[in-house]
């Protein structure tokens, strides 16, 4: 459930994919990325459905096609992203820098995707510590980045929906990290007083995880410009649906 005004890529009431392992990052990605390749694989099962809901199903085809055979995706750096982003005129716009710090909105995402993965998904990796949430392990060889990746897609058609349909982090394992980086961000640590405690129980080990956006991920293989566009019914901010 979120609160703000549902746009393109937000909805107020949406379905989230998570899963948390025993393990690091790097345990995770492999599991992130053969569970891309199998709805994929899914989606090309389903062709007779598939190829009359998709805007150009030639274009889905092939991208799943793709993603079922890739090995492993590409990745780049935040730190790199954000420097070629600003180092042209033309993508320089998609980059702000805020008060908690860099920022690379949507457009970014799906310019980067494109133009460093060759249309493929591209792993981001490595955020400003204070943009992203407090229970992302900061990296112990540069405590201002985080132990994080996102999964950013190219749009498949022009104006469809891409960027970041999936989100990943290694897990704070130090409750004094944790409570830092509360403290950075400007939010009390008592809601999380239990959360926090878990760091300090017996056999606690560290995990990480991730939240695939379904809608996201069905906007995206469609070539649907909005998350919108493929609810399964209206979920709009103080709208009454039912009589």
């Amino acid at each position: 459930m979120r609160g703000e005004n549902p746009d393109d890529r937000h909805l107020n009431q949406f379905f989230h994919c998570e899963a948390e392992i025993l393990g690091t990052l790097e345990d995770l990605v492999p599991i992130m990325e053969g569970y891309i390749k199998a709805l994929s694989d899914t989606f090309l099962a389903m062709e007779p459905l598939i190829s009359r809901m998709s805007k150009d199903y030639k274009k889905t085809k092939n991208a799943l096609e793709e993603i079922s055979k890739v090995k492993s995706f590409k990745k780049i750096s935040f730190d790199t992203a954000f420097k070629k982003l600003q180092l042209d005129k033309t993508t320089k716009k998609y980059t702000k820098q805020t008060k908690f710090g860099r920022d690379i909105n949507s457009e970014g995402e799906v310019a980067l995707a494109r133009d460093e993965a060759d249309n493929m998904p591209l792993w981001m990796y490595g955020f400003d510590r204070d943009t992203v949430a407090f229970y992302q392990k900061p990296d112990p060889k540069n405590q201002e980045r985080t132990i994080n990746a996102d999964l950013l897609f190219p749009a498949l058609i022009d104006g469809g929906f891409g960027g970041e349909i999936i989100g990943s982090s290694q897990r704070q394992d130090s409750p004094d990290e944790m409570k830092e980086s509360l403290k950075r961000q400007s939010i009390s640590p008592k809601p999380y007083e239990w959360y926090i405690d878990l760091r300090n129980q017996p056999g606690y080990r560290t995990t990480a995880g991730f939240g695939l956006g379904v809608e996201r991920f069905i906007a995206w293989s469609l070539g649907y410009s909005s998350i919108r566009d493929v609810a399964l019914y209206p979920r709009l901010k103080n709208v009454r649906t039912i009589p």
